[in-house]
């Protein structure tokens, strides 16, 4: 494990761990005579030295993974709060994972996951719903862990109205820690039957990660778009699965990820266009103020409608 994870990870110039040392401290651990678990213990402490939600192990019955890009942070949201607000014309789709409804005349589509392959199709099912003719949009992905990226694009292809540059990449291309291939531009294409081109407020916080962040950098790359609320979780990701001898899973990412103008938000997150918290006293008003300043931004670049 520690041999792949040295090969293969892409992030030892933006964590700075020291992996060397981390195998010199655990490696004499292992010995022939421990159980598995046991194993499995030493193993998850090494990869907790990377601080990084796309490094997991998964062994039978046994799974790490790396919480505390999100677990230190406060929730600023919570779906209760949400259904309070949209009422009785609250909709949702594909399990739950697409809601959306009306405030006023505000639009609200709140997508909790991108982990199904059927969450672009819910979305147009949505837009289709709640019409074109809507002076304005919140799209809430709060909480969003992430999933494909191909559905997330998808998704924001909704709000596209042209091909569009919005991200590079490059991907881990040898053993060297500092071994990447050449930098690869990212494109956001028009998709979906139903579409909505007017003003955009996408709402964030720390849970945000992995292709959900690639959703909001796509998001940021199109016109009349602010975001709203908390700095995302900070996991471009893409990991590589690799298989141990005993037949355990190691996950590792694989390439690194920034936006249009060098935005590298690895371990750090996209700070939003307009900071909100939700304070103790907010939630004992069941009062969600990332919500509400979006609605707010919203009519007021609709003239007050």
């Amino acid at each position: 494990m520690w041999t792949d994870v040295d090969q293969y990870y892409s992030f030892f110039d933006v964590n700075k761990t020291d992996w060397d040392s981390v195998g010199g401290e655990y490696l004499p651990r292992v010995t022939t005579a421990m159980s598995d678990s046991d194993l499995f213990d030493v193993l998850g402490i090494m990869l907790s030295k990377l601080k990084d939600g796309h490094a997991t192990l998964d062994a039978p019955g046994r799974h790490y993974e790396y919480d505390g890009w999100y677990q230190d942070y406060p929730a600023n949201y919570s779906s209760a709060f949400v259904d309070a607000y949209l009422g009785p014309s609250e909709r949702t789709a594909a399990g739950g994972g697409v809601v959306w409804g009306r405030l006023g005349t505000i639009g609200y589509l709140g997508i909790s996951t991108f982990g199904r392959q059927d969450i672009a199709a819910a979305v147009d099912t949505a837009l289709a719903a709640l019409g074109d003719s809507l002076p304005g949009l919140i799209v809430d992905v709060r909480s969003n862990g992430g999933g494909s990226e191909a559905q997330a694009r998808a998704v924001a292809g909704h709000f596209a109205r042209q091909r569009v540059l919005y991200a590079y990449h490059r991907y881990k291309s040898g053993p060297g820690h500092d071994d990447f291939g050449p930098s690869i531009p990212d494109y956001l294409e028009p998709s979906g039957r139903h579409r909505y081109y007017g003003p955009i407020a996408v709402l964030t916080n720390r849970g945000v990660y992995s292709a959900a962040e690639d959703f909001v950098l796509a998001m940021r790359a199109l016109p009349r778009v602010t975001t709203v609320g908390d700095t995302t979780g900070g996991g471009s990701g893409n990991p590589i699965a690799r298989e141990l001898p005993n037949g355990w899973i190691v996950h590792v990412p694989r390439w690194q990820l920034w936006g249009v103008g060098g935005t590298f938000f690895e371990g750090v997150g996209l700070a939003p266009d307009v900071p909100v918290q939700i304070t103790d006293a907010d939630k004992v008003q069941v009062r969600d103020t990332i919500l509400e300043r979006a609605w707010i931004i919203l009519l007021y670049e609709a003239g007050g409608s």
